[in-house]
């Protein structure tokens, strides 16, 4: 597999043995707000997730990375070798059979234009190594922050569907 870079993150493909930081992300109060809807997921459906991950990986090239902060980004996490985020590439069967890009960090890692150096990394990725001609994204509408990346990204809203906080917007990435 060729591996994902970007200048101020390292990335590791989810694995089974990554099941606690999984959870421990998206029961994370920040990330669990717009990515998990507000809801708490338990660890069987962590297991699933990371499942589904590998098969996605296996069928499409994509699936999803842990985020952990490259040399010399500073955070103020309580563990420095522990995830900050995760990112990547799921499947959201209500909005669309394709792959979506999502990103998500831990609130010490936002504000400093990570998410949208990692969104960058995440369409080259999808694009030069997993032949996607078009790339998809959701977003809450409520998460501007969200939006203004997939903005920077280049994405280009292409609709939107019914959310749980309201519209769901979508994005598409042009060929």
């Amino acid at each position: 597999m060729t591996p994902l870079s970007s200048a101020r993150a390292r990335y590791r493909p989810l694995a089974a043995a990554d099941l606690d930081a999984l959870h421990a992300l998206v029961t994370d109060a920040h990330i669990r707000r717009y990515l998990m809807d507000g809801e708490t997921v338990d660890r069987a459906w962590c297991a699933d997730a990371i499942t589904a991950s590998a098969a996605l990986f296996a069928r499409r090239g994509v699936g999803l990375w842990l985020v952990f902060a490259a040399a010399g980004l500073e955070l103020e996490v309580a563990d420095p070798q522990a995830p900050i985020g995760l990112c990547g590439f799921h499947v959201f069967a209500d909005i669309d059979p394709e792959p979506h890009l999502l990103y998500a960090l831990l609130a010490p890692a936002t504000g400093r234009g990570l998410a949208t150096e990692i969104a960058r990394a995440l369409v080259a990725y999808a694009r030069d190594v997993a032949g996607f001609a078009e790339i998809g994204a959701a977003v809450d509408e409520p998460n501007r922050a969200s939006s203004r990346v997939l903005d920077k990204v280049g994405f280009r809203r292409a609709g939107a569907c019914p959310g749980k906080f309201g519209a769901t917007l979508l994005y598409r990435y042009p060929r």
